[in-house]
């Protein structure tokens, strides 16, 4: 089944954190780990996402399949970026196309929804070489990498990549 896609709302924030554990379970996968995955975590994403920024929900059969959100800076002089996003896709669901129709269903969104949002901004790791793709396809350009800015598990070191997508 298709899934199909609509604004966040506040009573969605209980499955949206166990998308968020879910997702959180596959090593690589978040920044945060499962067990920095509480209520606390999600209500403030809700709240941030809700007061200030775009966030979409992705849902199938099964219930919640992906969610993408993104906020705009506090500072008045950055009311037209949306940083600080996120997308996350359920197990289950990966590998089939359904993030980048999610980011894709977002990106439409603020073109035709959000005129004041002229850029937006994410980071990802340098060996999510899957993400990197897609973020390019969509028109995402690399504007910077910060050095050694991940450190895993095991103690290694990776670097952060910054990307951004202008509609100027």
């Amino acid at each position: 089944m298709e899934p199909t896609y609509r604004p966040g709302r506040a009573e969605d924030a209980e499955a949206l954190l166990d998308l968020y554990r879910a997702v959180a379970s596959q090593p690589g996968s978040l920044a945060r780990r499962v067990e920095e995955m509480d209520t606390a975590y999600v209500n403030g994403l809700v709240a941030s996402a809700l007061k200030r920024g775009v966030w979409l929900l992705a849902e199938d059969g099964q219930g919640l399949v992906g969610s993408i959100h993104a906020c705009r800076p506090t500072p008045r002089d950055f009311q037209h970026v949306l940083g600080e996003l996120t997308l996350v896709v359920h197990p289950r669901a990966q590998g089939q196309g359904r993030g980048r129709a999610l980011f894709t269903a977002f990106l439409t969104h603020i073109q035709a929804q959000e005129p004041s949002i002229l850029r937006v901004e994410l980071i990802t790791r340098d060996s999510n070489q899957r993400a990197r793709r897609i973020y390019e396809r969509l028109g995402f350009e690399l504007e910077g990498r910060l050095r050694a800015r991940v450190r895993h598990a095991d103690g290694k070191l990776e670097d952060d990549l910054f990307y951004a997508w202008h509609r100027i």
